[in-house]
């Protein structure tokens, strides 16, 4: 049902009368304070979508002594937001909306903790979903002296009993390098993160990192790794630091989604065609990215916003008091998706 601006806006009183029940049942509907029946629940719903009626967050939270917002750290720095960050975003955001909650996006530096533990608290949000986790990271120590309730997508070091989704990064790795292995590649390239972000302490790109030059060695390859910023031009130094470091590489695995077309065009650019002499993989690149790349691109990794929405689910059974004892954790395997920018080596054809 549709309102001219002048018209009255609906209350809660309006949805109860639609519905033919109290207003207070209507209250418990929203907030949760009470079970009823399910076939009521969908007749309330349906009168506030009738009458277009927006219930206040603010309000329900002095009922329910929740908000019903959660707060996404996700710390900017130079880099920006590529596609696949993103994706966690949107998945956890579409989970939280689906859940009756709203999703607020906090961009302060990792290391602005004054401003985190303001946040923390005003008491304006029920939650954290904490990103960009380093292996030492400050946040984890503020929000626990909070005692704000917070999942990780992504771990520190010694996770402990905290609360995270992350990406299994041995599993990725030799899926990775035994997809190429498989194809011939004998000497391959790893072009991760910057040096900045590496001494930082970045979980998931040393973790990656140290799970490649364990599957290289098993796997009996070959394996230079190299940091590179995350722009087209990173891309083209660090190719050109691979060849190099072993101009015998015929293969490179990309861990910088804003790199990986650098390191493409840069190949071509040496007389390497793609796949034909020279393949390239990246890891953890959305679909939407790959399909972007010319050829298009073989990825390794997990669906990013399936992993959003575990960590919002993790969060939320936690702040609804559903998750009790002991931690969740839970690993997601990454999946490779083989495409046109990989194939066998040059000296197997």
């Amino acid at each position: 049902m549709s309102r001219n601006s002048g018209d009255k806006v609906p209350t809660m009183v309006d949805v109860a009368r639609r519905a033919g029940v109290s207003p207070s049942t209507v209250s418990y509907a929203m907030t949760g304070a009470r079970p009823i029946s399910e076939a009521t629940r969908e007749r309330i719903q349906q009168a506030m979508l009738d009458l277009g009626y927006r219930p206040n967050v603010f309000a329900r939270g002095l009922k329910s002594k929740r908000s019903h917002i959660l707060a996404v750290l996700f710390p900017k720095d130079e880099r920006g937001m590529n596609l696949g960050s993103m994706e966690y975003i949107f998945g956890a955001s579409d989970h939280a909306q689906n859940r009756g909650y709203h999703l607020l996006l906090w961009t302060s530096r990792a290391e602005e903790l004054d401003e985190l533990a303001g946040l923390a608290r005003q008491g304006l949000v029920d939650g954290v979903l904490l990103m960009e986790v380093r292996l030492e990271d400050p946040r984890v120590e503020v929000l626990r002296s909070s005692e704000l309730t917070f999942t990780m997508l992504g771990q520190t070091a010694d996770p402990g009993d905290l609360d995270y989704v992350d990406t299994d990064f041995d599993q990725c790795a030799r899926l990775a390098v035994t997809h190429l292995a498989d194809q011939g590649h004998r000497h391959l390239g790893f072009v991760h993160q910057d040096a900045a972000t590496i001494a930082s302490g970045r979980g998931n790109a040393i973790r990656l990192r140290d799970g490649m030059l364990r599957a290289a060695q098993d796997l009996g390859v070959a394996l230079t790794a190299l940091t590179c910023q995350s722009h087209i031009t990173g891309g083209r130094e660090a190719f050109a630091e691979l060849l190099t470091a072993d101009p015998r590489a015929t293969a490179v695995i990309a861990f910088n989604e804003q790199a990986a077309p650098g390191i493409m065009a840069a190949a071509v650019e040496h007389g390497r065609r793609i796949p034909e002499d020279f393949s390239v993989v990246s890891i953890d690149m959305p679909a939407q990215a790959a399909l972007m790349t010319t050829p298009t691109m073989t990825t390794v990794g997990p669906v990013a916003a399936a992993m959003g929405t575990a960590a919002t689910e993790m969060l939320i059974r936690r702040i609804e008091g559903q998750q009790l004892s002991g931690p969740s954790q839970t690993l997601f395997d990454g999946e490779l998706v083989v495409r046109a920018s990989s194939g066998p080596a040059p000296s197997t054809r």
